[in-house]
């Protein structure tokens, strides 16, 4: 059984009482309204084997990033392709920055890698800063680093990004970028625009999160041409179904949807942050996408202990002690709708002052 992650509601509970899932990071507004009706109208095409290539979604995604199709590879969810890649690239070692999404860490053992952890200090706020000494074992071919980081928020400038990919041409650096939509000036921080001119940089970005639809599993790559034909060799064939390529296609036609999450996320961001901030007894740190990293600092508790209390209120939230660097005074929460936001501030009121 896989463990570990946020938004396995049927796990948590099972007796069919509603629950909040502040667990997983996804769009409080949902999926577009297309997406429902292409995917309605386009039923009956689960008749047929879907398209291979993934040809059209491809050529959307082009469209989207200002790549060639050529330049673009899709998986069922961008932790297939989390673990494509090392399988076909073959790194005999690989550094992840820590604390950060599991599978990467996972995605390397499973090609047979080496797995170095980097460990961001709590005490400089889980900043990533560069060092060329980070990569000084000459068995290191690959890094991993997430951008806006899961799940401490932190993000890393384009420059300093991108000076590091130069510096060291013989590693792939992998930047997964899934939440980099839900950031203020995300021009500021992503460098997929400058994926396919580096034969070292892989971007790899999700569409199920900000879309609204992560049931249906659906991510991208982009990287050099070259690189995604050394992949495709290693891929296997109609991983991607036909309802998540419409229901892709769809939703990265719906322009007004981007503008719309945009504003309700960073109002509801805005509101969230505030008033955890009010809590004695917790400490969020400022946000940067559609969750929040917080750190308990009252005692008598314990982040697992906090998970089960609140479900009790019916309010799940990712208990984040599993993480490689983090200990068990950390949780992650989503932000979600106006009313859910301030049940989760009222829950964690209650929840701490029964610590005392």
């Amino acid at each position: 059984m896989f463990k570990g992650h946020g938004g396995n509601i049927k796990a948590i509970r099972n007796d069919g009482s509603s629950i909040i899932d502040f667990s997983a990071n996804i769009n409080p507004l949902g999926y577009p309204a297309e997406v429902r009706k292409v995917l309605w109208e386009n039923f009956d095409e689960i008749k047929h084997y879907p398209d291979i290539d993934c040809s059209a979604l491809r050529s959307g995604i082009a469209q989207k990033v200002g790549h060639t199709e050529h330049e673009i590879l899709v998986g069922n969810g961008s932790t297939e392709l989390f673990y494509l890649i090392p399988r076909a690239i073959k790194p005999a070692k690989g550094v992840v920055f820590q604390p950060t999404f599991n599978e990467f860490a996972e995605a390397l053992r499973c090609s047979g890698a080496g797995v170095i952890h980097c460990v961001l200090k709590a005490e400089e706020g889980f900043h990533f800063q560069y060092h060329s000494t980070l990569f000084e074992d000459d068995k290191v071919e690959m890094a991993f680093l997430c951008n806006p980081n899961n799940p401490t928020g932190q993000l890393v400038e384009k420059t300093v990004i991108l000076d590091m990919v130069k510096r060291h041409p013989r590693i792939t650096f992998v930047i997964d970028e899934a939440f980099i939509d839900f950031v203020d000036t995300p021009e500021r921080y992503s460098v997929v625009h400058e994926a396919s001119a580096l034969q070292n940089l892989v971007v790899v970005r999700s569409l199920t999160k900000f879309y609204g639809f992560p049931g249906l599993r659906i991510g991208y790559l982009v990287t050099h041409g070259d690189r995604v034909e050394k992949m495709m060799a290693q891929k296997e064939p109609w991983t991607v179904n036909t309802l998540a390529q419409l229901a892709a296609l769809a939703a990265l036609a719906d322009v007004e949807f981007v503008s719309r999450t945009r504003a309700f996320v960073f109002g509801e961001q805005s509101f969230l942050f505030n008033g955890l901030s009010q809590i004695n007894g917790i400490s969020p740190y400022q946000p940067t996408a559609n969750y929040l990293f917080i750190k308990i600092t009252g005692r008598n508790t314990t982040s697992p202990a906090l998970r089960k209390q609140l479900l009790e209120y019916g309010i799940a939230i990712r208990d984040c002690s599993n993480f490689v660097g983090l200990d068990d005074t950390y949780f992650r929460v989503a932000v979600r709708t106006r009313g859910e936001n301030t049940r989760l501030i009222g829950a964690l009121n209650d929840a701490v002052r029964l610590w005392r």
